[in-house]
């Protein structure tokens, strides 16, 4: 009579505390991090179990390439990183089961590519990271269901387009968004409909050449519009209406060259204007409205020629920098202004 054959185990031992892990699969390869046991397989992230109470869980230096559905198994885990030593690009929906509680998610330096609903089973996510990410579209929905989200980081990507509904189904309150460093050329008209809670808004270091009319209406709340290195080269009267809570504007080094008579209507709490860095060769009565403007920045641009009373309407202006242009002193009282602001033609 043949004995029965027993399975052999492959056992793998961890020098972590003197632990043993046992696996009945030759190709699963378990680790036992702090308070939580990490399984996986063949680039797979299978299953992590937790031991004990432990916030912050880092699975890093494993190569992993996917994370199987269900493979967290109910953990109190609130802060997870995945930013280093992985290669992720394939996830779905079902990646982040099994985190109730998770509010920081980082997946910088993962190929990661976004799909609808992709974080719907972590709701109360505040902090999303994707930063080089190699992420090159945004799709409809990509963040539906995070009404809890503050800071979306999706700086460093390949992003050329934001679309109509890029944002839709996340939280109409979100205060903190990086684009910045994409390649993004077109922002749709209502890309940014419904951001009403918008405060931070970063779009410098993109490909942009102009600003849709009426692209950022609906941002009541905006303060910090970043827009530098860019290659803008005129501002419409229409580009930047909408910003009314608008406190500071960087359109430093872009190729700006005529900005239109109205383009700062209705801005009336900008404290500070960046200009430096652009094609501007003259000075015309563009600033209307800027009367909490308190600096403005022009160095070098082509500046030859400052329009008389072109600084009237701006009683709170007390520093004006000038150096790096064609033009080496204007007469204050000419130009409209106060006699507490200071020009500066030296760098």
């Amino acid at each position: 009579m043949k004995s029965k054959a027993i399975p052999q185990l492959c056992i793998l031992v961890l020098a972590l505390g003197g632990k043993f892990v046992l696996s009945e699969d030759e190709d699963l390869i378990c680790r036992v991090q702090d308070a939580y046991e990490i399984c996986h397989k063949k680039g797979v992230l299978v299953k992590v179990t937790q031991r004990r109470n432990q916030d912050a869980l880092e699975i890093s230096d494993l190569d992993l390439l996917s994370i199987k559905p269900g493979a967290f198994q109910d953990l109190t885990t609130t802060h997870l990183y995945l930013n280093q030593g992985n290669l992720i690009s394939s996830l779905s929906p079902g990646s982040f089961g099994g985190l109730p509680k998770l509010t920081n998610l980082h997946l910088d330096g993962n190929p990661t590519t976004l799909v609808p609903n992709l974080f719907q089973k972590v709701p109360g996510l505040t902090s999303l990271s994707l930063v080089f990410c190699s992420i090159n579209d945004v799709p409809p929905g990509s963040f539906s269901g995070l009404k809890s989200l503050t800071w979306l980081y999706l700086n460093h990507n390949n992003i050329k387009r934001i679309k109509a509904d890029a944002f839709s189904g996340i939280n109409p309150d979100l205060p903190y968004l990086w684009l910045d460093h994409n390649k993004i050329e077109t922002i749709d008209q209502s890309a940014f409909a419904g951001r009403v809670g918008l405060n931070r808004l970063h779009l410098d270091f993109n490909q942009l050449t102009t600003i849709p009319d009426n692209c950022f209406n609906g941002l009541d709340q905006l303060e910090f519009l970043y827009l530098n290195d860019n290659h803008l080269k005129a501002l419409s009267k229409g580009a930047l209406s909408g910003l009314g809570g608008l406190k500071k504007l960087m359109l430093n080094n872009n190729q700006i060259t005529s900005i239109e008579p109205g383009a700062f209507q209705g801005m009336a709490q900008l404290k500070f204007l960046h200009l430096d860095g652009n094609k501007l060769a003259r000075l015309d009565n563009v600033f209307a409205g800027l009367t909490s403007l308190a600096e403005l920045r022009l160095s070098n641009n082509e500046i030859g020629q400052v329009q008389d009373r072109v600084f009237q309407e701006m009683g709170a202006l007390r520093s004006v920098y000038l150096d790096g242009n064609n033009v080496t002193k204007i007469d204050g009282k000419s130009a409209g202004l106060s006699t507490l602001a200071k020009v500066y033609f030296a760098p």
